[in-house]
């Protein structure tokens, strides 16, 4: 299916936010990472849980250290 994330069009081929983090090469458990779904902020706990969907709008921020 084919969503957007950070603004660009993705291929996943389904499952739940964390997944997609994992795919993204992204480690879910690290701190100082933030999501977005569809313009409403995802809590954490809710990662494993929520299935995203074909045209889903995904915003992921992480922090960095540093100045």
């Amino acid at each position: 299916m084919s969503i957007v994330v950070n603004g660009a069009a993705h291929r996943f081929e389904g499952g739940t936010l964390y997944e997609l983090l994992i795919s993204l090469g992204l480690d879910p458990e690290r701190p100082g990472i933030a999501v977005a779904v569809n313009g409403e902020v995802v809590s954490r706990v809710r990662w494993r849980e929520l299935r995203l969907n074909p045209d889903d709008v995904v915003e992921i921020v992480t922090a960095v250290s540093g100045g």
